[in-house]
């Protein structure tokens, strides 16, 4: 083989780390998932990387802010009889509740999972949705569908760390949970995890995965937009899971652990 093939190989070799949709997918999301779903190769890491690092900035702008509440625990009744090994032991545990582990490490963690497990299992249901509906379509193609109609949670990221600077509050209550009363259990509790995914970035989610679901499936449009349907409910549905168990645990928030 001579080096001018070796060049051309070269030169022809797929780029999986592609931003050229960044700004497109919002402004021309028709044009973009059509080329998206053209790609025989992932073109899936370059919306989550760009998830990744709003979501480190949203973690880095909450984490004054988280640790400041971490340090506002009332001291127990009967406080001033403890011994001092006691009090030492309770002063600790408080400060335990600022330190970067809680503050940054453990929630960076937890959104860094929500991101890749919930775009692979939302990227896997709909290929199977899509596959029972008559599509012939790769796994690899939902995926990369999936992942950047994920760029709209990049919004509201930059919403949510604009409201932190601002507000100098945490967001409790993401979507439409706010509609429902804070620490319930049981059934109350997973509609408030369902609740908390509601918002207007999901939607936009939704219609972008519906396009491109129609760009890759090769369906008929009814049928690839009921593909996606399915696929998002059934997806909802076990993310909220998470929600359930962290409330009957009462350990964990409502909002979920990995999604």
């Amino acid at each position: 083989m001579s080096e001018l093939d070796l060049t051309f190989m070269e030169e022809e070799k797929p780029k999986k780390f592609q931003l050229k949709w960044f700004f497109p997918i919002f402004f021309k999301p028709g044009k973009s998932l059509k080329e998206i779903s053209e790609k025989e190769y992932a073109v899936w890491i370059a919306p989550l990387c760009i998830l990744m690092v709003s979501a480190l900035i949203l973690v880095l702008v909450s984490a004054p802010i988280l640790g400041g509440v971490s340090q506002n625990v009332a001291t127990p009744e009967g406080f001033e009889y403890y011994s001092p090994e006691q009090q030492n032991q309770f002063n600790q545990a408080v400060s335990m509740g600022a330190s970067p582990v809680v503050t940054i490490v453990f929630p960076l963690l937890g959104k860094i999972l929500g991101i890749w497990i919930g775009w692979f299992l939302l990227g896997s249901i709909l290929h199977l949705s899509l596959t029972l509906n008559g599509s012939r379509s790769s796994n690899r193609s939902a995926l990369n569908v999936v992942a950047w109609a994920s760029m709209p949670f990049l919004i509201r990221d930059i919403v949510q760390i604009i409201a932190v600077l601002v507000t100098k509050q945490l967001i409790t209550q993401p979507g439409l949970s706010g509609f429902m009363e804070a620490g319930t259990t049981g059934l109350p509790a997973y509609l408030t995890a369902l609740l908390s995914f509601m918002d207007i970035y999901l939607i936009w989610q939704f219609i972008l995965a519906g396009l491109g679901a129609m760009k890759i499936s090769g369906l008929k449009s009814g049928k690839a937009w009921l593909a996606t349907i399915i696929a998002f409910i059934i997806f909802l549905a076990l993310k909220a899971l998470p929600g359930l168990i962290s409330a009957q645990l009462g350990t964990l928030s409502t909002g979920g652990m990995f999604f």
